[in-house]
């Protein structure tokens, strides 16, 4: 007695994959931009958050601090080992100490589409697309 055999034909599983692939075609530049959107949020929550160490800094030392790893050091609870070594969530952190306060850039690691980050003693987060952001880039809104 011969068995029937059972089974997806070829054409049937191609169809299969180009389903796949298109759902995947509309799905993936949505989680690029999500994925960009979270790590630029999560860069300027790191300037808030460096900000504020920095303002206690001066409260605590009558002066701002001269890098990262001065405010790490002094604010573990605010700063962490991450951030005071200047790197996180795909930003890259400087800070340097400028005549009467500091300033901060947070540049991103692979896009260079990305939104590019500026901080000073002022407390306002300033931005830029494509290049490094400085005190006369657009304030974050």
């Amino acid at each position: 007695m011969k068995r029937a055999e059972s089974g997806f034909t070829l054409m049937e599983l191609m169809i299969v994959v180009a389903i796949i692939s298109i759902i995947a075609a509309i799905a993936i530049p949505s989680l690029m931009v999500s994925l960009a959107s979270g790590r630029e949020a999560a860069a300027i929550g790191s300037l808030r958050t460096i900000s504020t160490a920095a303002e206690q800094c001066r409260m605590r030392n009558s002066q701002y601090p001269d890098r990262l790893d001065d405010l790490s050091a002094q604010f573990p609870a605010l700063i962490d080992e991450a951030l005071g070594a200047g790197q996180r969530n795909g930003y890259n952190f400087d800070l340097e100490a400028t005549p009467g306060g500091f300033a901060c850039n947070a540049d991103p690691e692979l896009s260079p589409d990305a939104r590019f980050f500026f901080l000073d003693h002022s407390g306002v987060i300033r931005q830029s697309n494509g290049s490094q952001a400085g005190p006369g880039s657009t304030p974050v809104q």
